[in-house]
């Protein structure tokens, strides 16, 4: 007689066995499913947080760059604000003072003098025509030309008439002409200063964001 009970009992355990073993197996594939997962979840994080980074990076560098272009060009314009502020200020004086030169008969005339030797130094002619304004005109009478001629080695004669303008010589030999007004020197000065003041500014500027 068979003995239905064990059988019963082998194909039970067997059934156990086999479920049993397919739960772990189940349980291992989902830890695997899972621990795969986690890991792409860690890459992802990683990626988005790298790309994070590197986007942050270089707009960082954008906004860096544009801050100091900006400081840069604020720095420029703060330089020759400067520039122009100071060439006003001297440029100012110089004309107050020259301006009431011409009242101080002595000393305009020892201008004169000066200036009229210069522009024969630089005409190289032996006749030179010198012409000013109108208290200038009077001061160049015949006989002081005629001793700076015999100083200067050249025939000085005055001009018709006289021209307008704020003080100073306009010289003339032929075709040549010598400015020397005051109003021009004061145009030649201002320029001269101008880059000086240019190139004093802007250095101090330099070294100045250096020392930043």
């Amino acid at each position: 007689m068979l003995d239905v009970r064990g059988d019963l009992e082998a194909l039970v355990a067997e059934a156990h066995r086999r479920v049993e073993q397919h739960a772990l197996e189940q349980e291992a594939s989902a830890d695997r499913r899972s621990a795969e997962a986690l890991d792409e979840a860690r890459q992802a994080v990683a990626a988005i947080l790298h790309d994070h980074r590197e986007r942050t990076r270089s707009e960082a560098s954008e906004v860096r760059a544009h801050v100091l272009a900006l400081g840069e060009m604020r720095s420029k314009r703060v330089a020759l604000e400067q520039r122009e502020a100071l060439l006003d200020a001297v440029w100012s004086a110089a004309t107050a003072r020259l301006a009431v030169l011409p009242d101080d008969p002595r000393r305009y005339l020892a201008t004169l003098r000066r200036l009229a030797a210069l522009a024969a130094r630089n005409l190289r002619a032996a006749e030179v025509e010198l012409a000013s304004e109108v208290r200038g005109h009077d001061l160049l009478t015949p006989d002081r030309l005629e001793a700076w001629s015999t100083e200067d080695g050249v025939r000085y004669q005055r001009a018709a008439a006289p021209v307008a303008m704020m003080g100073g010589l306009v010289a003339g030999a032929g075709r040549l002409r010598v400015d020397s007004s005051f109003d021009t020197r004061l145009q030649i000065a201002r320029e001269e200063l101008r880059e000086a003041a240019t190139a004093r500014l802007l250095g101090n500027d330099v070294e100045a964001q250096a020392e930043r």
